[in-house]
């Protein structure tokens, strides 16, 4: 098997990953401009910080308010690929978010996720690839009861939780995962860690179909997707990456993550709460499943 990966800059992870965070707010205490030890030293200091991380609780992904971000996704399989642009904004108190999901193959697949912060529904924008699924542009639904939202379910950071879970499983199986770490000399951090392809998949960074997953052989699992955490001076998150090319078993594979804050939100970043006669009401959970069925019928085609 022949297999190349290469990395980019990176950042960002939540709930089993913020370990992986708080690991990255005790890296940056070391000096700008130092470098952190190399080989079997790099491994000794970053798995130090990254135990002591282990017990802390900061699910430091999702707490940031008023922010805007972005994830870009890319996977190809072959000839095969997706490739989706999800940016977000969360503000206000209490607080409103808006997700827009933009495919990168057909500008007429989009969906945008708008939950104010008034009211009891949510909305969803239906982009043309999906007009078939309602009879008006916006469909709405219950917002889930409260106490039962989980901050990783958000779109706006959904990708990030499980780059961060893949980067914590890496770990978890084989400490020498985690690479290297190196402070530079404006002050940032960067922690480099090997993922194995198995543990992507399994821990569904992107949720891929069974006619892809079960053409991965057993030269193609041996592979690594080298991912970079990449933090500010003062310890915050900056950007988190995985990238990887390799091939094996017949197939070739190229992949790209990319999630980071992107700046300040506003209420100018939100839409207008649409009016009734341009909205499907889906009034329960079970027209809310049917809806959810159809559109992945939709993108499964």
């Amino acid at each position: 098997m022949k297999t190349r990966a290469w990395t980019t800059r990176a950042a960002r992870t939540a709930g089993a990953v913020a370990a992986v965070l708080a690991l990255a707010t005790a890296c940056g205490q070391a000096r700008a401009g130092t470098a952190l030890p190399d080989g079997d030293q790099a491994a000794a200091y970053v798995g130090a910080k990254f135990e002591k991380a282990m017990s802390k609780l900061g699910d430091t992904i999702v707490e940031p308010r008023n922010v805007t971000n972005s994830a870009d996704r890319y996977f190809k399989f072959d000839d095969k690929y997706l490739h989706n642009i999800v940016t977000s904004a969360r503000t206000g108190s209490p607080e409103s978010r808006i997700v827009h999901n933009r495919s990168q193959k057909n500008p007429n697949e989009f969906l945008d996720s708008f939950t104010p912060a008034e009211g009891a529904v949510e909305y969803l924008y239906l982009g043309p690839a999906y007009k078939s699924l309602a009879p008006t542009p916006w469909v709405s639904m219950p917002k889930p009861e409260a106490g039962l939202i989980q901050p990783c379910a958000w779109a706006g950071v959904q990708i990030a939780c499980k780059m961060g879970d893949a980067v914590d499983s890496a770990y978890k199986a084989d400490k020498k995962a985690l690479r290297g770490a190196k402070s530079s000399a404006d002050g940032t951090e960067q922690l480099t860690v090997n993922v194995p392809f198995p543990i992507f998949l399994d821990r569904r960074v992107e949720l891929l179909p069974d006619k892809v997953v079960n053409q991965v052989g057993p030269e193609l699992r041996k592979a690594v997707i080298p991912s970079t955490i990449t933090l500010k001076p003062d310890g915050s998150l900056a950007e988190f990456t995985m990238a990887a090319k390799f091939e094996g078993d017949g197939h070739k594979v190229e992949l790209r993550y990319d999630f980071k804050f992107t700046g300040e939100a506003t209420s100018s970043d939100l839409p207008t709460v649409p009016d009734a006669s341009q909205v499907t009401v889906l009034a329960d959970d079970a027209a809310k499943q049917d809806f959810y069925r159809r559109l992945g019928e939709l993108q499964g085609r």
